[in-house]
């Protein structure tokens, strides 16, 4: 009997715990995802999806020139696949962008590639996208 009671108490124990952690809000993607997002986004054309982790424009940054993205319209620059090594880049333990070891983009018939910084504004608890760069 004392089993079946320790057993019981055990199991609305986890009920109630199971219950407890399902109402909690879903907590905002981390810096690395909203990146990655991002870069698969613009890099295949889904603008409603690059909408969700994209500031109203984005500013992007090829060596001394200056273009603009707007989600949900073309730019003239594209960005070229594969992206590697995402890291965050943090400023005082804050969070404001993420480094891109190699990063491809592509302006007329002209490919940069090279490192890259994406740069974050913090918005609603959760991070856009506001500025692409890259060095070269």
């Amino acid at each position: 009997m004392r089993i079946r009671i320790a057993t019981l108490i055990t199991l609305l124990a986890l009920v109630f715990a199971t219950a407890a952690g399902a109402q909690q809000p879903a907590a905002a993607p981390g810096a690395i995802e909203v990146a990655r997002t991002f870069l698969m986004a613009w890099g295949h054309e889904r603008w409603d999806e690059l909408k969700t982790v994209a500031g109203e424009q984005v500013t992007i940054r090829v060596g001394d020139k200056t273009y603009t993205l707007k989600p949900g319209s073309a730019s003239e620059v594209k960005l070229v696949f594969p992206f590697s090594g995402l890291s965050t880049v943090r400023v005082n333990d804050a969070v404001t962008g993420v480094a891109i070891a190699v990063l491809a983009l592509k302006v007329g018939d002209n490919e940069v590639r090279g490192s890259g910084t994406l740069t974050f504004q913090e918005k609603d608890g959760g991070f856009k996208v506001v500025g692409v760069s890259t060095g070269k």
